[in-house]
């Protein structure tokens, strides 16, 4: 596949010095965990076996027909809250996902997905076995982690080639697909700006690609091309920056917005730290204008940079 292809050079240029295709793995090396703390003690303990199980679900699950290295995989956090018992073995909860990957030639490591799902409900009996299958799916949990794989991946892909995570996002909107007998609101058209149906419907929609552009522009041509000039790669992510009013224009309740700053906020104001201050005011005022209730933390960005 040829957007794997560009990724896999890319990661082996970063990976350089101690990149090996001797050992082969899967995709992600996701840490799994699960807060207990709103229930009844009593039940905690089977959520230990709960972790456990779907860790080794996610990591041993192969989820795309590339082949990764060890130092290739994904890293990425799946954070579980357990808010409620409605009744034995069934479960509300929150999601938070985390993903993360290398910027070339640098042992930093970008945000590439950062979101809280507050819609997670679901059955479990402790030892339950968990088994995917993309043509038939009737877990919520599977579905709802299978979900989320892939919008990591998505993310993952596009951030070193334009749309190269299109095949990842097209099984994101498979399970929605499948999922709309589910009782759940967070598969559902409508029911929720940001919920499942709604954001992958905005990742895939012509109208809104200008945000996928801004994701590879601000990734490839401009993250990974500052070890080269820091100042070439600021000027990269500052002159895509605007695509995102775009986005907006295209739909005013879109979540793309929110997927951007959620994952980039603390960055930006990284990045710009030392940038002249004439371009830290003209990126503060494009960023104000698309997030006025951030405007507080993204005024950090006009700050003097201090040693």
């Amino acid at each position: 596949m040829k957007n794997r292809v560009t990724r896999m050079c890319i990661s082996a240029l970063i990976f350089m010095s101690s990149f090996s295709f001797l050992s082969e793995a899967q995709e992600l090396d996701a840490k799994v965990s699960i807060n207990t703390q709103q229930i009844d003690a009593s039940y905690r303990s089977r959520f230990e076996t709960l972790q456990t199980d779907l860790q080794e679900f996610i990591n041993g699950q192969q989820w795309t027909a590339a082949q990764f290295s060890d130092q290739e995989r994904i890293h990425c956090t799946f954070a579980f809250t357990i808010t409620e018992m409605p009744s034995t073995d069934s479960y509300r909860a929150s999601l938070t996902i985390q993903a993360r990957r290398p910027v070339y030639y640098s042992s930093y490591q970008t945000t590439t997905f950062n979101w809280k799902d507050d819609n997670l409900s679901f059955d479990y009996t402790e030892g339950q076995t968990f088994t995917y299958n993309e043509f038939n799916l009737d877990n919520e949990l599977i579905a709802t982690v299978a979900y989320y794989v892939y919008l990591v991946l998505g993310a993952d892909f596009d951030s070193f080639s334009y749309k190269g995570g299109e095949p990842f996002l097209r099984k994101c909107e498979s399970i929605v697909s499948q999922m709309q007998s589910s009782e759940s609101k967070a598969w559902k058209a409508f029911d929720d700006k940001k919920n499942r149906h709604a954001v992958i419907t905005a990742l895939l929609d012509d109208n809104q690609a200008d945000f996928r552009q801004l994701w590879y522009n601000y990734h490839r041509l401009g993250l990974d091309a500052m070890y080269q000039s820091m100042d070439k790669g600021r000027a990269q992510i500052s002159s895509s920056l605007p695509l995102l009013a775009n986005v907006r224009k295209a739909n005013g309740q879109t979540p793309l917005l929110s997927i951007f700053i959620s994952a980039k906020q603390d960055e930006l104001i990284n990045i710009y730290s030392e940038a002249p201050m004439t371009e830290k005011q003209n990126i503060f005022k494009t960023l104000q204008d698309l997030y006025p209730t951030y405007t507080n933390a993204l005024s950090k960005i006009k700050e003097e940079y201090k040693e």
